[in-house]
């Protein structure tokens, strides 16, 4: 997003100092490099001088992308980028929208702070009563799950494939999104009982992700997700985690199911991300690709003049980690060492250039920043793990598991009975004082501690892994893509340490050429 008259402050305890001696709403803006949304409404809504004007005197304007601060977009997003949120001078949320075009904006911004100096006593009343039923929902006590066994697994599959479009495949109505870890759920599955309606799911929802609009056939590389149900009308950006995920299970699926198109689909988006993304003398890449709609709807002949995309440079940690991990597994499925050397460069530089004392940074920008987040030194150990089990080397080994046996001390709530999103002492202004104890991250880390033991053998590692996922309820007719991520977890900690691969797939023998 660029420069506008807007006197933009970041997120920071001055800003909502200075909020709370001026007797000011905040107004934040919380968008993303890599959206064409946020860079519209920056041009079209906050390059209006009269919007501008009133947010810098009436206002405390705050400017946030989602990708560097995931905590603040967890708590803020009001359900798509970007969000316009309005604060208290504290930072509690009173309210927003997404989009705001430049007349409703000037309308909400009359309107607010009118009804802000009014209303205090009223707004006050109504946050904390809101406040009081969020705490009475997260409070209450359901059934935990008294085993951890295959039904976990069962259930999910059973909750994932009764959601499949029959029709145009993938899951739901739109908006659709590439759910790779339901997707894992389901290869695995078809694998392990070769139902040919498991089969459909997989293949039919692969077919529809890598053959219609949610791909670009041009210059490669997956879109975001798709707005519709035939899958054909794409938001155009371009993120490397979603491309790395979607890379690796392409490859998983063309060895699985011996169909090479699948494996050509990964190839060929990895020459864009090759391309665009990577930084080949460091092995990391970059984050994203803007979406552009005029530029990805033009014709192939109008494109070929035009300048592609800004892309955002900032290396995230997470997704850096997840496309060294992709990378590992093309060297392994294509029989190309390079590509794993890559990758290893990569992971060496991170290990040098984002960890400190054992924290780890989410994002480096010419520096480390953000050191807080529980979601880093999981994606980083992941990674770290895969360059294990790929050269046998013990000091990825080592690495993986001093960053792994540090979580907990950081990062797990005896209050919440699980890791949280942000370190325990990490504090905050608003809604960001409160931990988030979310779903995937637990088990992200979870499966990360139960790889480290089918390694190590050591107890306390299977022990974290199980009481992580022990933490959770029963989700009872809950399972499905919600549980997806929880129940790859659970299924590779019940599984024999023998039967468990990197990829959660059976039959794979890692450092050997298993296709071409």
């Amino acid at each position: 997003m660029g420069p506008s008259a807007v006197a933009w402050s970041e997120w920071s305890d001055e800003a909502f100092a200075r909020a709370r001696a001026e007797d000011k709403p905040v107004v934040l803006d919380l968008g993303a490099a890599w959206c064409w949304g946020s860079a519209v409404m920056d041009r079209e809504t906050y390059g209006d001088p009269e919007v501008a004007a009133i947010l810098n005197r009436d206002y405390v304007p705050v400017r946030v992308d989602s990708e560097r601060r995931p905590d603040l977009h967890e708590r803020y997003t009001l359900g798509g980028w970007p969000t316009t949120a309005f604060l208290t001078p504290d930072g509690r949320l009173m309210g927003g929208a997404t989009y705001v075009d430049r007349d409703q904006m000037k309308r909400l911004l009359v309107q607010l702070k009118d009804g802000f100096s009014r209303n205090r006593g009223r707004i006050d009343e109504e946050i904390a009563r809101r406040d009081a039923k969020i705490a009475e929902v997260l409070g209450r006590e359901l059934p935990g799950v008294a085993a951890l066994t295959m039904e976990v697994f069962r259930k999910t599959v059973r909750g994932i494939v009764g959601t499949f479009d029959t029709l145009h495949a993938g899951f739901g109505e739109a908006p659709k999104f590439p759910l790779v870890a339901s997707l894992r759920i389901v290869l695995q599955a078809w694998q392990e009982t070769e139902g040919p309606d498991l089969e459909a799911v997989l293949v039919r929802t692969l077919d529809a992700m890598g053959d219609r609009g949610m791909y670009d056939h041009e210059r490669g590389g997956f879109f975001h997700y798709v707005t519709n149900n035939l899958w054909t009308a794409p938001r155009f950006e371009k993120l490397a985690e979603d491309n790395a995920e979607l890379i690796r299970l392409y490859l998983d699926a063309g060895v699985a199911t011996g169909n090479e198109a699948y494996v050509a689909k990964a190839v060929h988006a990895m020459g864009w991300a090759t391309e665009s993304l990577l930084d080949p003398g460091r092995g990391v890449f970059a984050g994203s690709q803007r979406g552009d709609d005029e530029y990805y709807g033009a014709s192939p002949r109008e494109r070929a003049l035009r300048e592609p995309p800004p892309v955002d440079p900032t290396v995230f940690t997470p997704a850096s980690a997840a496309m060294a991990g992709a990378w590992i597994r093309a060297a392994e499925v294509l029989g190309d060492e390079g590509l794993a050397q890559t990758a290893l460069r990569g992971l060496d530089w991170l290990l040098g250039n984002v960890v400190r004392d054992g924290k780890v940074a989410h994002y480096h920008d010419g520096e480390p920043r953000v050191f807080e987040l529980g979601r880093d030194p999981a994606a980083l150990a992941a990674a770290l793990l895969d360059a294990h089990e790929h050269t046998g080397a013990p000091r990825w080994l080592e690495a993986a598991g001093g960053l792994l046996e540090g979580i907990p001390g950081r990062f797990y709530s005896e209050v919440e009975r699980g890791l949280v999103d942000r370190a325990v002492d990490a504090g905050g202004v608003g809604d960001l004082a409160r931990p988030r104890k979310i779903l995937a991250e637990n088990a992200a880390a979870a499966e990360a501690f139960a790889r480290l033991w089918a390694e190590t053998g050591e107890a306390e590692h299977r022990g974290w892994a199980e009481r992580l996922l022990r933490a959770f309820p029963d989700f009872l007719d809950g399972y499905g893509h919600d549980t997806a991520e929880y129940a790859l977890a659970a299924d590779r900690l019940v599984r024999a340490p023998r039967d468990v691969r990197p990829d959660g797939l059976r039959g794979y023998v890692p450092r050997r050429r298993v296709l071409r």
